[in-house]
């Protein structure tokens, strides 16, 4: 198929190619290269011993972490023992109160949500007054901190702080590795709402337990209180003369914030609840709301009871270990009969107070009905029912209920699912389903069975039998996590004390499941890096001459070829020799000279007027230490031009008698010419950057290199190569690019400090791969589709199959497929003439560098906002502009429409095929292997790599047409909530390939340009800004709008007909109700009648109706009234056995009506309105009739009609119901077969070719009707530009309905 594109080689769209969207944003990428070590190099590197103390660092840095946390628990328990200062009252008078509360309302909520916050900013207060707090995350902490820290533990032995010293030695100055390691641990320490927080945990989580457990104790006190001062004597050894009411109250809560209160105080838990469960078996009583919860243990602490899981196994020994102290631990805490316990007490649970989060709908919904949205769907109609107004103000008032209802109970859901559906099991039931999940049969120990036994890796059956424990595992502890929330309801504490004690005992399972399956999956290479210090800890740091003893890099050139040059730090290289020479000398090097001024805005001031230096050196008088001082150079209040001016003059003249800074020969405005002070500021720091070489023989540094006083490697990539052939990729022309004359003119790219060195070991010491003179298979074939000769992937099984038989590796028949493809010779195979080797990269030692560089260093750097408008201000001046719509399909991974600003299609294309290779059969292949290998945990097909070239591929392709369409994008809203259905490209896959357009269009190149040319390596197009978080971006990101999704894939392209209708039953159900219903329904519409001919069409029966008289989904619609036809047919799925099947068939609505009618003696052909006899049916005996029109009315506007893609992959049909002023009816058919032929008849199909291709040509319309708003309204209004990129369903339906594109 062709895809509606013609060439126009005349087309000149070139708008976008002036400088106004050149040259406007700072960004900073990293570029990374190999480094190939010299001969000599690699010799010093070994004799040296140069990567054993790297290496040692990488394996020590557990080790130093273990200290580092041990260290932060003892800070947790000496900041947190003994606190009294914190109140905790309010916090738990507010959970009061909304626990007591019939209703809870939002404003509850919040004051609980704000009284949470306050109490994380006191605790954090408490949490963080110490002097050593900053010091803590920062690589300080290892020298001043922790040494003392080692000297003084006295749970360290001897030789233990013997090791630990020598750890903490290895790492003195070398913690640049440890960066993600201290934020984990600030997080850790945060005062945010993060899970993974000791103030969330004190404040949100165990507040809540404490406060429920509060609850339960008032339950003892009202209800038995005479048990109080049996249980205060069996208690009394743990908490001596404390009384209950202390424990139970809001000032105790103080004692619990650390590890060893927490276990005193679940300790004292344990046994009310046996004392507790004795009394209650005595008196008959349900003693669930006397049941006391478990407090979670305290960030970082290691309990007495926990469970340690190695980070890394390192051998198959200790992944056995891992799961059999599990398996030990689940049956020595007889985690059966406890979950046995649970469920026999489900009748004395009160199901109105057992949750299930909103998340979990799904899983709920598919047990009580075999649909995944069964709850939401009924929760929706709920509210839609019981939600006062109408239109688009009721649907946000229902999309917010929605959104606020996060958790419903088990009873809530039975009853608001029983309103709407029938059939369904109870929500109660639910608990019940942990049988199908857990079972004791299933619990084994794993070991090595004998000595010569396989390694792990290679035994498919015991990981398969070691995945089958460990999926039962995981899954039951997900079950169980099913029925938390985070809110401060009221629950049924004997429930969730069953479920906190079954969650206690399989504590650890996810990190256990994660780090087996990695083990036992991972590649026979390994990717790992070690970060290289060359014994310099700051290495690379920095480029400035003035640098080069401290920071031990350089960079050489020579040849065109550029390389690094490492300093020996125990035999340094001549300083002479470093220095080098002017002037030519042949065959030789260039060395680097790097020249800058740091931090401009920051160093002027302390270098010229604060400092004592500056005052001995500088001497500014006190009319200009007074005046900065008083902010007189600032715009402001205190603001004076004159003093401005001066002070420039004072700077500029200090600049002047700097020695170090004549090499920028600076060239500034006049003085009187700058308006404030960053304008100079500005000015300083284009030229305060300066990249020059000078000259060092070939001869001295190969005898360095000889010595050992330097290092050396080439900077390399393929592009570096002499048999490089073709245009260089992007890092390398900016790597060259970083020492251009062109580059230096400008300032647009700026070299970086604080470069990384890193090395990986060889990991394939017996590399596979094909031998000289084996037969080498193709894993694609070619096949013609439409004109284009497209290569088709060969699916693995058969490919496997078809080269081991090529290769005399199987004698066993093949496959009919696979014999097919040998039979129609469409195997291309070849022999190979040498010996090819896999991964042959993971064979040999590598070496690498990663650079940073910023691009636009010397541009102002806009903000988001100024993008925005810019952009905006641009499409109000635009006539000659187009959009891409872009979209997943449901048959297209990604779909495009090009559209005008009259709304007509000038391109539309399907990116199944890129570079003519069919990447959705590979897709969908690789899917379906992953799905079959989650049974099995084989590493297969790299789906994920498959998709990332694919996504890039696209990408290259739609930001080609963004430039020859001087076209703006148009995107689906993630955040409106992601259209249903089932997309080829998931939501995570989606978004990356939004994260990934963005950051194209931040800077786009076009490597065809000369560098200084628009579109040029130096002046990339900034059509985007990079978001901090994509989730806010809001409507617009540069030249990318977002549009809501709502009726972009179900809607009539030529009339803006959508079924709006709320079908008030299916077509199936046959209860009184359902059959009442149907009539009514019909009863409503205008008139049903059958036509003979309309408009040169053959005959059809017309529904005529106005939406007005019928409930709707909730939203506003421009066009009421509407006449649909029984055109053409429509696919309607098999319903066979209470169910629809994947087969479907097709109905010609006409003739189906016809059928229906005559076969029940109604009369029809004189044209009457058919709603009469409707009325006067009686509802059960012409139930069959009315059924029957029902069902094919809601198949006559049934807009999109596919086939099962795997039998009829094509059929992918939208027909419309709905005549258009010419007397037509949409049928994406017709516009299907002119794409196919549009090469043949220079007629491009101007409307969508299929279902997919709607929704890209929608999503581009709607983003018209706001540019349409932008050019009419942007700068003429008061409106926010937020607003002028706003499209309500009304404007959207109204915009289509009466075609405002026109």
């Amino acid at each position: 198929m062709k895809n509606g594109k013609i060439k126009d080689e005349n087309l000149k769209r070139d708008n976008f190619q002036s400088e106004q969207f050149t040259n406007t944003m700072q960004l900073v990428k990293t570029l990374a290269n190999e480094l190939i070590p010299t001969a000599w190099t690699k010799k010093h590197i070994e004799e040296n011993g140069i990567l054993s103390m790297d290496e040692l660092r990488d394996e020590e840095s557990d080790k130093l972490n273990s200290i580092m946390d041990d260290y932060y628990r003892r800070y947790i328990d000496t900041k947190l023992s003994g606190v009294q200062s914190l109140d905790w009252n309010e916090l738990f008078s507010v959970m009061d109160m909304l626990y007591k509360a019939e209703k809870k309302n939002e404003a509850d909520k919040e004051k609980l949500k704000k009284v949470k916050y306050d109490m994380r900013k006191k605790f954090y207060e408490v949490l963080s007054d110490d002097a050593a707090f900053k010091t803590m995350f920062a690589g300080e902490f290892i020298k001043s901190i922790l040494p003392g820290f080692v000297k003084e533990n006295e749970e360290y032995n001897d030789e233990e702080k013997k090791q630990k010293f020598e750890t903490l030695k290895l790492f003195d100055g070398f913690t640049t590795t440890l960066t993600h390691f201290f934020e984990n641990r600030k997080n850790t320490f945060s005062n945010e709402a993060i899970h993974s927080s000791i103030c969330y945990r004190v404040v949100d989580e165990n507040a809540t337990i404490f406060y429920q457990n509060m609850v339960s104790y008032k339950n003892i006190v009202d209800n038995a209180s005479q048990e109080i001062d049996k249980i205060e004597e069996e208690i009394r050894q743990h908490c001596g003369d404390r009384k209950m009411s202390h424990i139970y109250s809001p000032d105790f809560y103080n004692n619990v914030l650390v590890q060893q209160g927490i276990e005193l105080y679940n300790d004292i838990c344990g046994m009310v609840n046996r004392h507790m469960n004795l009394y209650c078996q005595q008196t008959k009583e349900k003693s669930g709301r006397y049941r006391m919860r478990k407090l979670h243990k305290q960030i970082l602490s290691i309990a007495s009871s926990s469970y340690e899981i190695p980070y890394k196994y390192e051998d198959d020994a200790q992944v056995y270990s891992s799961i059999n102290e599990l398996v030990d631990r689940i049956v020595s805490a007889d985690f059966s009969t406890k979950l046995e316990k649970l469920l026999e007490k489900a009748s004395e649970y009160d199901f109105d107070k057992i949750y299930i989060a909103s998340k979990n709908y799904g899983s709920i919904s598919s047990f009580i009905s075999g649909k995944w949205n069964t709850v939401d769907n009924s929760i929706r109609r709920y509210y839609e029912d019981n939600t006062a107004g109408k239109g688009e103000k009721k649907e946000k008032k229902v999309d917010d209920k929605v959104k606020e209802n996060t958790y419903r109970s088990l009873e809530s859901i039975d009853k608001v699912v029983g309103i709407y559906e029938e059939g369904c099991k109870s929500a109660k039931e639910y608990i019940y389903h942990i049988r199908e999940i857990y079972s004791d049969a299933k619990l084994v120990r794993f070991g090595q069975d004998s000595l010569d036994e396989i390694k792990l890796i290679e035994n498919d059956a015991k990981i398969e039998r070691i995945k089958h424990l460990l999926d039962m595992l995981l899954n039951t502890n997900r079950f169980l996590d099913m029925f938390y929330v985070e809110d401060g309801v009221e629950i049924d504490a004997d429930f969730y004390s069953d479920i906190d004690e079954l969650k206690d005992i399989i504590d650890g399972i996810e990190p256990l499941y994660n780090r087996v399956r990695n083990y036992v999956t991972r590649k026979p290479y390994s990717k790992d890096k070690i970060k290289l210090n060359f014994n310099s800890p700051t290495l690379a740091a920095g480029w400035s001459k003035s640098k080069e003893e401290v920071n031990n890099a350089i960079i050489l050139r020579r040849d065109g070829k550029y390389y690094l040059a490492i300093f020996n730090v125990k035999n340094k290289p001549d300083k002479k020799i470093m220095e080098g020479y002017s002037g030519d000398v042949e065959d030789g090097y260039e060395k680097m000279v790097y020249s800058i001024i740091p931090k401009i805005r920051a160093n002027f001031p302390r270098m010229f007027i604060k400092s004592n230096e500056a005052k001995k050196k500088y001497k500014p008088s006190q009319y200009i230490i007074d005046g900065y001082k008083n902010d007189k150079y600032k715009v402001g209040s205190n603001f004076d031009i004159n003093f401005l001016h001066d002070l420039i003059d004072f700077f500029k003249a200090c600049i002047n008698i700097n020695p170090d800074w004549k090499v920028f020969d600076f060239k500034f405005s006049d003085t009187k010419s700058y308006s404030n002070i960053n304008d100079f500021y500005n000015e300083v720091e284009k030229q305060g950057y300066r990249v020059s070489w000078v000259n060092i023989s070939k001869e001295d540094i190969d005898r360095l290199d000889e010595n050992g006083q330097i290092y050396l490697f080439q900077i390399y990539n393929k592009d570096f190569s002499e048999n490089s052939t073709g245009t260089p990729n992007l890092h390398t022309m900016y790597f060259k690019n970083l020492f251009s004359e062109e580059n230096m003119k400008e300032k647009v790219l700026k070299l970086n400090g604080n470069a990384e060195l890193f090395f990986r070991k060889a990991s394939i010491k017996n590399p596979i791969g094909h031998k000289k003179d084996s037969i080498l298979v193709n894993k694609t074939y070619k096949t013609m589709i439409g004109n284009e000769e497209v290569r088709i992937p060969i699916q693995d099984d058969e490919y496997r199959e078809i080269y081991n038989y090529l290769n005399n590796r199987s004698t066993a028949q093949l496959s009919e497929n696979a014999q097919w493809f040998l039979d129609n010779d469409k195997v291309e195979y070849f022999k190979a003439n040498k010996d090819i080797t896999k991964d042959k990269r993971y064979t040999v030692d590598k070496y690498f560098i990663h650079t940073s560089i910023t691009i636009n260093y010397s541009s102002g750097n806009n903000r988001e906002n100024e993008l925005n408008k810019q952009v905006l201000d641009y499409i109000s001046k635009q006539d000659d502009m187009h959009i891409i719509g872009i979209d997943r399909g449901e048959r297209n991974l990604v779909y495009v429409s090009v559209i005008d600003l009259k709304g007509k299609i000038v391109e539309q294309k399907s990116y199944n095929i890129v570079n003519n290779y069919d990447y959705q059969k590979k897709l969908v292949e690789q899917e379906n292997i992953r799905d079959k290998a989650r049974k099995s945990w084989k590493e297969v097909g790299k789906v994920k790599d498959l998709k990332e070239g694919y996504l890039s591929m696209v990408i290259h392709e739609i930001a080609e047409m963004v430039i020859k369409y001087n076209a703006i994008i148009a995107m689906e809203d993630l955040n409106y909530g992601f259209k249903r259905g089932r997309f080829k490209i998931e939501r995570q896959v989606y978004q990356k390939f939004e994260n990934m357009l963005i950051s194209k269009l931040n800077y786009l190149v076009d490597k065809t340009k000369k560098v200084d040319e628009p579109g040029g390596i130096l002046k990339g197009y900034q059509l985007t800004f990079v978001p901090k978080d994509i989730k806010k971006v809001g409507r617009q990101c540069g030249i990318i709008f977002y549009v809501p999704p709502a009726y972009t894939s179900k809607i009539d392209p030529m009339t803006g007909f959508a079924d709006v209708f709320r079908f008030p039953v299916n077509g199936k159900e046959t209860s009184a109700k359902a059959r009442n219903d149907r009539k009514e329904f019909l009863c409503k519409f205008d008139s049903i009648k059958y036509v003979e001919k309309v408009n040169g069409n053959e005959d059809m029966f017309a529904f005529t109706f106005d939406y007005d008289n019928f409930i709707m989904h909730n939203t506003v619609i421009a066009r009421k009234k509407w006449t649909a036809y029984t055109f053409g047919s429509r696919i309607q799925k098999v319903y066979e056995n209470g169910r629809y099947t994947s087969e479907s068939e097709e109905k010609n609505l006409t003739e189906e009506l016809k059928k229906l009618l005559d076969k029940n003696n109604i009369k029809y052909s004189d044209g009457h309105n058919l709603v009469d006899d409707i009325r006067a049916m009686d509802d059960e005996a012409g139930d069959a009739v009315i059924r029957g029109i029902y069902n094919i009315f809601r198949l006559t506007v049934q807009l999109r009609n596919s086939k099962s893609e795997k039998k009829n992959g094509d059929y992918d049909r939208l027909i419309s119901s709905i005549m258009d002023e010419n007397g037509e009816f949409f049928d994406s058919f017709r516009y299907k077969e002119i794409d196919e032929k549009s090469e043949e008849n220079h007629r491009v199909a101007d409307m969508p070719v299929d279902a997919d291709a709607n929704g890209a040509y929608c999503i581009a319309m709607k983003c018209l009707f706001g540019a349409k708003k932008i050019k009419h309204n942007f700068g003429k209004t008061d409106k926010k530009n937020s607003d002028l990129l706003s499209v309500s369903n009304a404007d959207w339906f109204d915009f289509m309905q009466n075609k405002r594109y026109l």
